[in-house]
């Protein structure tokens, strides 16, 4: 994955294949967190851990898009709790 422009920075380019190296592992964090809790918003899951919101809500439409996760529907609509949305393992 290229997260970076070609017009960036060199510390951008560098900073978005550092960014490559470590998603794996938040993957890892955030299906782990959602297999003990079935389903979690963003923020809680952030909290149980140990990473922050933003990094946790990069990931999700990542593993949405791999198939992994799913956001929890109730009648035909995104759950949302604390203004987050649900999610849960597939």
């Amino acid at each position: 994955m290229n997260n970076a422009r070609a017009s960036d920075p060199i510390t951008s380019v560098i900073a978005a294949e550092r960014a490559a190296l470590f998603a794996g592992k938040h993957y890892d964090r955030i299906l782990a967190a959602l297999d003990d809790e079935k389903s979690l918003t963003a923020g809680e899951m952030a909290r149980a851990i140990g990473l922050s919101v933003e990094q946790v809500c990069r990931r999700l439409p990542e593993l949405q898009a791999r198939g992994q996760v799913q956001v929890v529907q109730f009648e035909g609509e995104d759950l949302l709790r604390n203004g987050y949305r649900v999610w849960e393992a597939v």
